[in-house]
């Protein structure tokens, strides 16, 4: 209608996620994160060259940015990582000129959202979950490293050990915060792995006399279902371990990615999904990549923004309309995990996210491994805490999220646009014609 607004999206380049081939370097991981960025910013110029819907502009766009990756060697998800970034801008400005927030956007279907047309088994039942009410506050999911100081004793085997009043241990995170929720990560190293997780244990056993949930990272550690049973083995056998058996939610990909999905290494997930369920994350790599996990037995699938949002708007919807259909006993579910998410805009993008997906917890991480808002102007460091009081707390000098009762709120992220409510700070920030990875970047 003639009026025009201005969308903004943002990311953390994350080395050896997106690909974790060990003959790319970390400055390789982030140069091929930024071309896909720039590829995706030529393809979406010329697909809304023509004014049109987010919804048909994406599914022009999409296939075009997979495409151009694909022919620079570029695996699917970094092939998708710019693609993903443009939903969020365009959503951004979509809810922007309509005054709508994320949740908005769904159900006045502002984003046009068509599951049918990519899943032909769907139908607009399936797209109810928007009608659901948000959530007004979401869980804290808190990672546990494999590095991940666990006691004050670990703290002395550190070369530099932060000093500035946060947490630094898991004990102290869990008594500042109040957390119930967490992800722990194994290594593929069933020894090690079940007397960390004994050592986890025993803090959360004895600091939280409440029911708590865990979930398990297997992080593409292991090469057969069979090694992870053993891991899963050790830890039903260990009478040290039982409060925290009891409390496991999910186990998150374990097998690598270039077999995760092959029939033959997914044979034992069955037994697997008796003990706990099993979601893909790394091997969400396309629109048909849940589809496929399903006919194997995995349960779920992670939402992360990074991945991009209509992909988890079309798994949720997947999700709901496989579960109506009895698929695997209607017990299929969506995660929500974390790719070092920091505050302003990519945090508060991916919890809008959270949100209207409906999800009572998220894999909080990036947060924990940044000083607050420190990397932020202090510009947007007043904006923050002036527009989203609920999710920080602080000054302009020393802002940082709010975890209260182990808990985030998020109503502030209800405003127009995709979860932030002012612009970014620009001009405070590094040209990316001048800034190189190795640097400050990385």
């Amino acid at each position: 209608h003639g009026r025009r607004a201005r969308g903004f999206a943002a990311d953390v380049l994350a080395p050896k996620w997106f690909d974790k081939d060990p003959r790319r370097s970390h400055a390789d991981n982030l140069r091929d994160l930024v071309a896909s960025a720039r590829a995706a910013a030529a393809v979406y110029a010329e697909a809304a060259r023509r004014p049109r819907g987010l919804w048909e502009i994406w599914r022009d766009a999409y296939p075009e940015c997979r495409r151009r990756g694909a022919a620079e060697g570029h695996n699917g998800l970094v092939a998708s990582f710019g693609s993903a970034l443009f939903e969020r801008a365009l959503a951004d400005a979509a809810g922007r000129l309509t005054g709508l927030d994320v949740v908005g956007l769904l159900r006045a279907r502002v984003l046009g959202l068509q599951p049918e047309e990519i899943h032909p088994e769907l139908v607009h039942e399936d797209l109810h979950w928007i009608r659901r009410e948000p959530p007004a506050t979401l869980a804290v999911r808190h990672t546990v490293g494999l590095l991940d100081p666990i006691t004050a004793g670990d703290l002395a085997g550190l070369d530099q050990v932060p000093d500035d009043g946060l947490p630094r241990t898991l004990e102290e995170y869990v008594t500042r915060h109040g957390l119930r929720h967490f992800k722990l990560k194994v290594s593929g190293e069933i020894g090690a792995d079940l007397d960390r997780l004994a050592r986890i244990a025993g803090v959360l056993d004895r600091l939280i006399p409440e029911p708590y949930l865990v979930t398990l990272d297997g992080n593409e550690q292991y090469k057969s279902l069979d090694a992870f049973q053993a891991l899963l083995d050790g830890l039903w056998e260990a009478p040290a371990l039982s409060r925290l058996r009891q409390a496991l939610a999910f186990i998150e990909q374990p097998l690598e990615r270039s077999v995760a999905l092959d029939p033959a290494a997914a044979a034992g997930l069955g037994a697997l999904a008796r003990l706990a369920p099993v979601i893909i994350d790394e091997s969400d790599d396309d629109l048909h990549a849940f589809s496929r996990a399903v006919e194997l037995g995995y349960r779920g699938v992670s939402t992360k923004n990074c991945k991009g949002i209509i992909k988890s708007f079309l798994n949720r919807t997947l999700v709901e309309g496989l579960n109506r259909r009895g698929k695997l006993g209607g017990r299929l579910f969506m995660s929500a995990e974390d790719l070092t998410t920091l505050p302003v805009v990519p945090l508060q993008q991916d919890l809008a996210t959270v949100r209207a997906l409906g999800l009572a917890h998220v894999e909080r991480n990036g947060h924990h491994y940044a000083r607050g808002l420190a990397h932020c102007s202090p510009a947007e460091r007043r904006l923050a805490l002036q527009h989203h009081g609920d999710l920080y707390e602080g000054d302009a000098r020393e802002a940082r999220v709010a975890v209260t009762g182990g808990r985030v709120r998020v109503g502030s992220l209800a405003g127009p646009g995709y979860g932030v409510a002012f612009d970014p700070d620009l001009a405070s920030m590094t040209p990316l014609e001048a800034w190189q990875p190795g640097g400050e970047g990385l």
